[in-house]
């Protein structure tokens, strides 16, 4: 029996729609596994039909591997243009001109692959963190 506050959190999370926007397959089946476990449904795509999935899903959170395209900027405003969700971009730890590049386009949180991992349950539970902390930097 779960606790009236994390039944709580659990409702809302099963009410949330969230898009990956990842081209690592082996990446994408643990977030796929976290996401099942915290009853929310979770849509991946290509980077390619990005822009226009998340303008049809219109999803409560965006999670974007940094890696994923080259134009980092023009991709992340082509995602924009139909949303107005969160969102949360992670990179190689020892890439700090894609965090740079992520941070100017507004991407926010920005945060290394394992810190992403470590809150992936939290931040597909509750939704973003607010911002982006220096202790995350590379």
């Amino acid at each position: 029996m779960l606790l009236p506050h994390a039944e709580r959190i659990r409702t809302e999370a099963m009410n949330r729609t969230v898009l990956a926007v990842v081209a690592d397959l082996f990446f994408v089946a643990k977030i796929q596994g976290v996401a099942r476990a915290a009853g929310v449904t979770l849509h991946v795509s290509a980077p390619g039909s990005a822009a226009e999935q998340s303008a049809a899903l219109r999803p409560d959170l965006i999670l974007l591997d940094l890696h994923a395209t080259a134009d980092l900027g023009a991709f992340v405003a082509r995602l924009r243009e139909g949303t107005r969700a969160p969102l949360v971009g992670f990179y190689s730890h020892v890439d700090g001109e894609t965090r740079r590049l992520a941070i100017a386009a507004g991407v926010d949180p920005v945060l290394p692959r394992s810190a992403f991992v470590a809150r992936l349950a939290d931040i597909l539970t509750r939704g973003a963190p607010s911002t982006t902390s220096p202790e995350e930097e590379a």
